[in-house]
Parts: C-alpha cells; structure tokens; sequence
C-alpha cells in the first residue's frame, strides 16, 4: 500500500484543489491511484473543489466530509484542504456507497441499505472494516449503526465520524461522495480481505457524583433520571436554574457530558449534551438507554491528553509490529474547546507514540465511532462523543 497526504491553504478553491493532489502524489510514487479521502473546512464546501480534484483524479472512488477543522502532521488547521490517495496491492478490495436522504427513509432503514450495498460490491471477500460518514444533523443516527449491524455484523468493526458545523445556522457541513457534497446522507467504504489495522479509542472524562438511573428515555432524549425530570441532574450539580443552563449549553456540553456505564466493558460511553427542553428533557448527540446506570462526567486538560496517548498505545499495539503507512483520526471538537492553545499537544502526542514521519490525516467530529473493546476488535460499534478515535493502516 502507498499513500499521499496534500494539504493547502489557497483562498482560490481550484487552486487548492489542485494543489492538494499535487502534494499527495509523491506518496503514490507513481502508483495507480485507486481510493481517495477528502477532508476540508467549511470554507472549501464548493463545487469547483469537487469538479477539480474529479478530474484530476480521473473520476477514482472519493469519500470524506468537511468539519472545522483538519489536522495532518503539521498541526491543526481552521482554515484547508486535506486529500488522501491510495495506491492499494493486490488483495486489498473494497467497495464504497451512499444513502441519501436519510429522513425520507429513517436512519435505521438507511444503514440496511448502505449495509446492503456496500456488500454487493464486496461478495465472496473476507470483510474485515468499514469506515463510515454521517451527516451530524441526522437526529437518530446511532440507528445508521444499528441498520449496518442487521446487515454486516454486530461485532464487526466500524469506524468513522459525523459532520459538524461550528454554527448550524450559517455553516451547513456536508459529506464528500464522488462529485457531490451532500446533507442528509451517510456513505462509506468497506473493506476486505488482506487489510491490516489497528484501533484505540479513549475520552478522558472520569465519573462525578454518585451513579444515577434513566428511568425514562426516548431515543436519544432522556426525559427523567431517578424519576426526576433530566435537568434536575446538571441544576443539582451546577446550581444554575433551566435559563443559566441554557446560557451556558455549550460549555457544559463540552466539560459535563453524561457517562453511559456499560455493563462488563469497565468504558463509559460519552454522550454530550445538545438542548435542554421546556419539559426539563435532555437531549443529546447518540443514544440514552433507558434503564442504563448513568454518571455526570468531567475532565481536566492533563486527562484528555493522557487518553490520547492511551487511544495511539491501543491503536499501536493491535496493529503488532507492523509500522502504519497511515494514522486516521476522528476527534471531538469537545476535545478542541476542553484544550484551547494546546490542541496541537494531541499531534506531538501521537507522533511521539509513533514516530514522527508517520503520516497523519484527521478531522474534528460531533461524534466518533468505534467498537468499545477496540484493543481486539470484538466490540460492538457505538457513536462516541468527546472522544479520540486513532485508526491505524499497514496495507
């Protein structure tokens, strides 16, 4: 396997498409180029940055989504174009797909059909990951999860993240199929057969407070917690009343998620809070079992750091001793804010576990996804919030 990594800056959008491609080709070594990523900010959401890097590419699979922000071995980037070419050996197939306009069609019923048509391309091969983009507005996209499931396995790793906007009102993010930018969609890839890889995927956020019970949810809305409404949680350990929450959503958001325990796992499973109602309801980004036994998580900056140096170890260590041509990395935006000057800490970090030519290429998410025993491989798939998803590629 051979891979590129591109990166440009240029305000002109056919100039930093271009040159995007143009700076990922080396890695190829002139190879046939025969899959591509594109990962970009908002900025870079435009027609002529799709039409450019088609047809420079011959029209080859394409996948990606854009996001806040993009982080390659340099740094973090609020303001680019990252491409990823790979140039794949014999043995290593896939097959890509798209659903589009999930809300016509549920999220459950549109992650059967990307299931379903990612293995028509992939018959007769040994399946061994997939990598998944959802757009972040889809209220109910753990059901994709759960929809790919019925279809490829419950145990089956899938990896990947949704888009997010830094302000959903005036910066609508998309996700990257072929030629066309979408919403209301999920695509992905699927691969088979002779692909080797490594995954680590941690939080930071330790439990606060005693263990509570969601004794009634919906979804992804919990409406009471020990039989209280759901707000009542954060106004006992916050002291605001419902209006200095709401003032204060987004940093709560980031600093107070609520832990799902899973059972056995030892893990809990972030969910980060997204609105408060007028009926004392909390809705969050990913599913809220009722019945789950549930704590108010915080961090520090020294915790979310040491997770990243946990999720590169896990990710370095299931891949055994081959050396990754490609480190992929889906982190919260949650992890950004938590940070601030020292976001680019989780780079250094992670090249530090690694080695520092080892290539990188990530985005910063609304959620990650990735099994929960991610060390073996043998977890079921969740959607993750304010989490650090490393996925580690030999070829």
């Amino acid at each position: 396997m051979q891979v590129g990594i591109g990166f440009s800056a240029e305000s002109d959008h056919i100039k930093a498409a271009k040159e995007a491609v143009d700076n990922a080709m080396p890695g190829i070594n002139k190879g046939k180029v025969d899959l591509a990523f594109l990962f970009s900010t908002i900025k870079f959401n435009h027609p002529l940055v799709l039409k450019t890097i088609a047809e420079s590419l011959k029209n080859i699979p394409l996948l990606g989504l854009n996001t806040p922000a993009v982080m390659f071995n340099l740094g973090i980037y609020s303001n680019g174009l990252l491409v990823v070419l790979f140039s794949l050996p014999e043995g290593i197939y896939f097959n890509t797909a798209c659903v589009k306009e999930v809300s016509t069609k549920t999220a459950l019923a549109s992650g059967e059909k990307l299931g379903e048509e990612l293995l028509y391309g992939c018959q007769g091969v040994r399946r061994n990951l997939s990598i998944i983009f959802s757009d972040g507005c889809i209220a109910d996209k753990q059901n994709i999860i759960f929809g790919l499931q019925e279809k490829i396995g419950r145990s089956f790793p899938m990896v990947g993240a949704s888009t997010c906007g830094l302000n959903a009102r005036t910066e609508k993010a998309c996700l990257y199929f072929g030629s066309l930018a979408l919403n209301d969609a999920v695509c992905g890839i699927l691969f088979g057969d002779k692909l080797n890889f490594g995954l680590g995927i941690k939080h930071g956020w330790q439990p606060l407070g005693k263990p509570r019970k969601i004794t009634r949810s919906s979804g992804n809305t919990i409406n009471e917690i020990d039989d209280k409404a759901g707000v009542d949680l954060y106004q006992e350990y916050l002291a605001k009343n419902v209006s200095g929450l709401k003032k204060n959503l987004g940093r709560i958001s980031t600093f107070y998620p609520l832990g799902i325990d899973i059972t056995r796992k030892k893990e809990y499973l972030l969910r980060s809070l997204s609105s408060i109602e007028d009926d004392g309801s909390l809705v969050f980004n990913g599913d809220t079992p009722q019945g789950s036994t549930v704590r108010l998580m915080i961090s520090s900056k020294e915790s979310c750091l040491e997770s990243t140096r946990q999720a590169a170890k896990l990710a370095k260590k299931s891949l055994g001793n081959q050396k990754p041509k490609l480190l992929l990395v889906f982190n919260s935006l949650a992890r950004a804010i938590l940070l601030g000057r020292q976001e680019n800490m989780e780079i250094e970090i992670i090249k530090d576990v690694f080695g520092k030519d080892t290539p990188i290429a990530g985005v910063y998410t609304l959620t990650e996804q990735a099994p929960l025993s991610s060390a073996i491989y043998l977890g079921k798939s969740y959607f993750h919030n304010n989490s650090i998803a490393i996925l580690a590629i030999a070829g």
